[in-house]
């Protein structure tokens, strides 16, 4: 296989392409993108994107940085790997590296790019601080706040101010700043309440921050929020930067729940492989793509194209669609495209991507971590 699979695609049209394949609208990711960045021009929040939606995919990540991103987010090691081979050299690893195998290959990543962690145990502190002092460097840790979300993190206030001070016992440790992800203002919360109740989390994300600046300790970094909940975080003074991610791409699932915002830029195509003769099958479709192509974790995909068309189901590796308009002129063979509902676990299940521009190939990007979890 070459580095870039299926090269001779491009400048064909999609029907041309073998299925399942993702689809991602080229137009519609630059549009997001510009959408972003002039929403936090002038607003003194920087914009540091998760890229675990789509697997830390360089051409993508490289966009970012261009127009103006500080660095990246990832939750991810192998996450982190890539994007330092990469180039990229302002890294934060939004989660905790407590595995011995992984703090190595951690230590080995800030030989060639400025890394950064997160927190929020003494034992992990320890941990990390006799790997750094063992090698001789200083590695840069945030320190995560649980400010609602209920996974991850330490309590605010003292308790946050009593792991920062055992942080800075450490010489093999530098202290950055705090994290605190609102995760629980997403689509657990109703639209309109969404905006109450992340200023609430991020008010006690730079609440925790003043608490430790009282106490004679310089925060640099306060970092946070995602697409649900990156504007209501920019309203709260002291937030120095966000973390979106699936705003560059987004999907159905986003879109219903509120962030209406952006533009959903991916979608499956797929070949319709039988139109079964039984009785009541009139208007039914069976198509190449199912559970192992496109997620339903968060519902059942739309159908794009042809119009008046709905899944009825799926299974494994096929889905029943049904055909509620022209049903006569679909045919064994005909392709059929779907709206991507759940980004994050659909991109996990291929390993690139077809960029399109007006229905059109006009590149090829692998996926860098398909099937890579470590």
């Amino acid at each position: 296989m070459s580095t870039i699979p299926n090269t001779e695609l491009i400048g064909r049209p999609i029907i041309d392409l073998d299925t399942p394949a993702l689809l991602l609208d080229m137009a519609a990711m630059q549009r997001n993108l510009q959408h972003m960045m002039l929403f936090l021009s002038g607003k003194g929040v920087r914009l540091r994107p998760h890229v675990k939606l789509y697997r830390a995919t360089p051409e993508l990540v490289r966009m970012q940085l261009d127009a103006g991103a500080i660095g990246m987010t990832c939750a991810k090691l192998s996450e982190a790997e890539v994007l330092a081979a990469a180039g990229v050299q302002d890294i934060l690893i939004a989660n905790q590296i407590v595995n011995p195998i992984k703090i190595e290959r951690l230590i080995k990543l800030t030989q060639i790019s400025d890394i950064k962690v997160a927190v929020d145990s003494r034992q992990n502190v320890m941990e990390l601080a006799q790997a750094a002092q063992t090698h001789g460097i200083s590695l840069g840790v945030l320190v995560e706040v649980n400010i609602g979300h209920n996974r991850c993190g330490v309590a605010p206030f003292q308790p946050t101010l009593d792991l920062v001070r055992f942080i800075l016992e450490y010489p093999g440790l530098k202290f950055m700043g705090l994290m605190g992800y609102d995760g629980h203002c997403t689509m657990k919360v109703a639209e309109f309440d969404r905006r109450s109740v992340s200023l609430q989390a991020n008010r006690l994300l730079v609440d925790t921050r003043q608490f430790i600046e009282q106490a004679g300790i310089e925060v640099e970094i306060v970092s946070g929020a995602g697409t649900f909940t990156y504007r209501y975080a920019c309203e709260v003074s002291g937030i120095t930067e966000v973390q979106a991610g699936t705003f560059l791409l987004m999907d159905t699932a986003f879109r219903e729940h509120g962030v209406s915002e952006f533009e959903p830029t991916l979608s499956v195509l797929a070949t319709v492989i039988s139109r079964p003769g039984y009785a009541g099958a009139e208007q039914l479709a069976i198509i190449d793509t199912g559970r192992k192509s496109i997620s339903p974790q968060m519902g059942l995909p739309e159908v794009k194209r042809p119009a008046a068309a709905w899944v009825r189901s799926l299974s494994d590796e096929h889905g029943r669609v049904v055909l509620e308009a022209a049903a006569e002129q679909v045919k064994t063979g005909d392709k059929i495209e779907l709206w991507v509902r759940d980004a994050n676990a659909t991109i996990n299940q291929f390993d690139r991507f077809y960029i399109i521009r007006e229905g059109l190939v006009e590149d090829v990007w692998p996926v860098p971590l398909c099937g890579q979890n470590t």
